[in-house]
């Protein structure tokens, strides 16, 4: 994992092998000299994993290309750091394992994490190792060449999890009018409450519904910058955090089948609680597959929760392969340290999975309603994003609802992905489906 993005995988060398290596990582502060580079780990390290203390690991910051990056546990050698360790810690999900901290939805939230305590929510902390890490090689003479999306250098994933089909039904009819407009729940002016009205009564004469017409309008902006994107279908509705909505309906057949003719990808969002449910989640991946047509394995969960790393069997033994759920579900950032693909990792059965993930890196609502960012600064901090996933060759994942262009709920929110996916056209992004970037860069 630590030499993933560089087209090499280490040789294992044993006692009695070649008597030089590029790469030493172990216990000998001789053979960690003799080596191009070399990492001695420090005992405390191996304690660590070994406790699974509820603890953070103990870290310090480098200095590397004038930034300052958080890394973990001591080491001699080439670096006062162990790399290895660093990105195992955070690749593995190891912080998800030992720490129990969860938020209402069962999930692990940003607070808690080692990015949190270190201020590097922005920071790809495993990406910046592995940069230190290739660096220091090249420097001693080896050729390293970073792995690229076909003749793109990096790539943008636009995807888009559809858990309405259509605005109008009556539940936000009752919010409308009843709550918000009657009983003013909201404490809002008079005007503005009249106004919601109208609006709420005046649809009934339109002919589209705001939420159903993005489902086109999402794929036909993509489509105009040359670029493809993942939509996440709901197969099921077992709780009340779930919206109910039929695939065999006409309207869906039809947005589906468009998406499809133009070259995008078709998910899974599976319901709220089926991430948890193996038997319920194939049911559901079998129901739109049957619609789809195709085999359905890109999976994202719907409220992106994930039991780390009993959620890893669950996506294998459903036959999924890539998951892009491991995302703040509050914050945009970088999770697991890193924008670029990886395969999944149970630490606790120490077992690395079929299933590969291609993280997320931001979702509009929490830019707008959980960091309660104006547009500016949402496009700002969207673009800081991308350029960091640019600047190390790796991938942008954003997540956007088909609730935009609706300015009355979502105001802003259309012109956010309409500025993130011009401004990864302008930067000659590689701009695809999830599986195809995956398939491209492995």
């Amino acid at each position: 994992m630590l030499l993933l993005p560089y087209r090499v995988e280490p040789a294992w060398i044993g006692k009695n092998d070649a008597e030089s290596v590029d790469l030493y990582y172990g216990p000998d502060p001789d053979k960690a000299e003799a080596a191009r580079v070399g990492a001695v780990w420090h005992p405390s390290t191996i304690a660590y994993f070994e406790n699974r203390a509820a603890v953070f690991p103990p870290h310090k910051y480098v200095q590397a290309s004038g930034k300052r990056i958080p890394v973990c546990f001591d080491a001699s050698g080439t670096w006062r750091f162990d790399p290895v360790a660093t990105v195992a810690f955070l690749l593995s999900g190891w912080q998800e394992v030992v720490l129990k901290t969860r938020d209402e939805h069962g999930r692990f939230p940003f607070a808690a994490s080692f990015q949190a305590e270190t201020d590097a929510r922005l920071i790809p902390i495993v990406d910046w190792v592995r940069h230190i890490t290739a660096d220091a090689l090249i420097k001693g003479g080896l050729l390293l060449e970073r792995k690229a999306f076909g003749d793109k250098e990096w790539a943008f994933c636009a995807t888009h999890d559809v858990d309405y089909i259509r605005k109008w039904r009556p539940g936000i009819w009752k919010r409308e009018l009843l709550d918000r407009a009657i009983l003013n729940q909201a404490k809002e002016s008079g005007a503005k409450r009249f106004d919601r009205a109208r609006r709420a009564v005046w649809s009934v004469f339109e002919s589209g519904d705001p939420f159903y017409a993005a489902l086109t309008r999402i794929p036909a902006e993509l489509e105009g910058r040359r670029a493809r994107g993942t939509f996440f279908y709901k197969a099921g509705a077992h709780g009340f955090r779930d919206v109910d909505y039929s695939l065999t309906d006409t309207s869906v057949l039809t947005a589906i089948d468009r998406q499809r003719r133009g070259g995008h990808e078709i998910g899974l969002h599976p319901s709220y609680h089926a991430h948890a449910h193996p038997a319920r989640f194939s049911q559901e991946r079998s129901a739109l597959r049957n619609v789809s047509g195709n085999s359905v394995t890109t999976n994202r969960a719907h409220y992106l929760r994930f039991d780390y790393p009993s959620s890893i069997h669950h996506l294998e033994s459903a036959g999924m392969t890539l998951d892009s759920t491991l995302g703040w579900a509050g914050e945009g950032g970088f999770r697991f340290g890193t924008c670029m693909p990886f395969p999944l990792f149970d630490p606790i059965a120490g077992r690395e999975s079929e299933v590969w993930e291609v993280p997320l890196i931001s979702m509009e609502s929490a830019l707008f309603n959980r960091q309660n960012l104006s547009l500016e600064d949402a496009i700002a901090e969207t673009h800081r994003m991308m350029d960091t996933c640019r600047a190390f060759g790796g991938v942008f994942t954003g997540l956007w609802h088909n609730t935009l262009w609706d300015e009355a709920d979502y105001p802003g929110w259309g012109a956010h992905f309409e500025d993130a996916i011009t401004y990864a056209s302008k930067h000659d992004a590689r701009m695809d489906t999830l599986s195809r970037v995956l398939d491209i860069w492995k």
